[in-house]
């Protein structure tokens, strides 16, 4: 059933509306600061970001030379960048989605639209530095590594695999402009990276992914009749599964709800396997589903939507640590650089200067490169 509401929801990110302007950005009401809030203003204007030039923002942070078009992109972008950073200043972040279903799931942090803020705030973070202004550099990167962050905390698996995939757009961008910082903003930047909270568990998701399945569930089940027909487990999405969940409840819509409540136990062991050693894991979610299949079929559903999600969230913080050596290797030169040690090799990560930068290499296993690359600088 997950996997279908997430092609569902992939396929269903509505059609951006032509026009690049500052509308949308309308003043917070007067009443205690939530980040969520705020985010929503500048989520309101990536809406009405071009969808011609979508991809052309997601690939010109990795072109060797930006094309000309950004900075008119970030003239447009400005209200909305400064949003961001108006956000990353709020402790409190709460965007009341826990009853989100299916229905409507695609605005606030589901929607596919607020990529364009970070992959503008990425390039607007290069353009301040080349022109010598490290520090609004720093800020429109840690701003929108902040805004990554939130978009996958207490979030299902959709809004953590965002959170990934947006935090690997801002680190490279950040990789990017090392060379060209200062002393004092290397020193900045190390300050903040120490700074950053560390990566929440793959496990993180469980929890919330559970509240949105049975939300859905719950919200097709309030609509069906005591017994369950062969009909409404179709509509529940829920036709593999059903054998299972009629032995356990007699298909009856009662005792199918009282089920759906017991199961956080299950979905708590799921997110335990989730989280254990790479060389572990494999086999141990293997064992759930052959061993709760049948008490717990809901949860053993789950299982192959989120075999990868460890991957994301290991090559995410891969990059984060990438981006700390790179950092050492500007600032502290070749020889404190060979002292980190990759983590997922035996020794320090691996490095090939190449033109006007560097590539570090790490050993992470089952992804080809360049996922496994970092550029610091431009190497050719």
């Amino acid at each position: 059933m997950l996997r279908r509401h997430l092609l569902r929801l992939l396929a269903s990110v509505p059609l951006l509306r032509s026009g690049l302007g500052s509308t949308g950005l309308a003043a917070m009401p007067d009443e205690a600061p939530n980040a969520a809030d705020v985010y929503r203003r500048a989520i309101a204007w990536s809406e009405g970001f071009p969808r011609s030039e979508w991809s052309a923002v997601r690939e010109a942070p990795e072109a060797a030379t930006l094309p000309a078009q950004v900075d008119r992109w970030l003239e447009a972008a400005r209200p909305a960048l400064a949003t961001l950073r108006e956000g990353a200043r709020i402790d409190a972040c709460h965007w009341g989605d826990e009853a989100m279903t299916a229905e409507n799931l695609t605005h606030d942090r589901f929607n596919g639209a607020h990529r364009q803020l970070v992959g503008l705030a990425s390039l607007s973070a290069i353009r301040h530095a080349e022109a010598g202004r490290f520090e609004d550099a720093l800020d429109d990167a840690f701003a929108a590594l902040a805004f990554a962050r939130r978009i996958g905390e207490d979030g299902p698996m959709i809004a953590r695999l965002f959170q990934c995939t947006e935090e690997i757009v801002t680190r490279r961008a950040l990789g990017r402009i090392l060379p060209l910082l200062d002393r004092p903003a290397l020193d900045s930047l190390a300050r903040r990276l120490d700074a950053q909270p560390p990566a929440a568990p793959a496990s993180a998701m469980i929890g919330p992914e559970r509240r949105f399945i049975l939300n859905c569930l719950r919200g097709h089940l309030s609509t069906m009749g005591a017994t369950l027909s062969d009909e409404d487990w179709e509509r529940l999405q829920l036709v593999e599964e059903a054998p299972a969940l009629k032995r356990l409840t007699g298909g009856e819509r009662a005792r199918l709800s009282a089920h759906l409540d017991a199961s956080a136990p299950a979905f708590e062991e799921l997110g335990r396997r989730l989280d254990l050693p790479r060389g572990e894991r494999s086999a141990a979610l293997d064992d759930f589903i052959a061993t709760r299949r049948e008490t717990d079929p809901v949860a053993a559903m789950l299982v192959e939507p989120v075999r990868a999600m460890p991957n994301a969230v290991e090559r995410a913080d891969l990059l984060g640590r990438m981006l700390r050596a790179g950092l050492v290797l500007v600032r502290d030169g070749e020889a404190a650089f060979k002292t980190l040690r990759d983590p997922f090799g035996d020794g320090p990560f691996g490095l090939e200067s190449r033109g006007e930068g560097w590539t570090i290499r790490s050993a992470f296993p089952d992804v080809k490169a360049p996922s496994t690359e970092f550029r610091v600088g431009e190497p050719d």
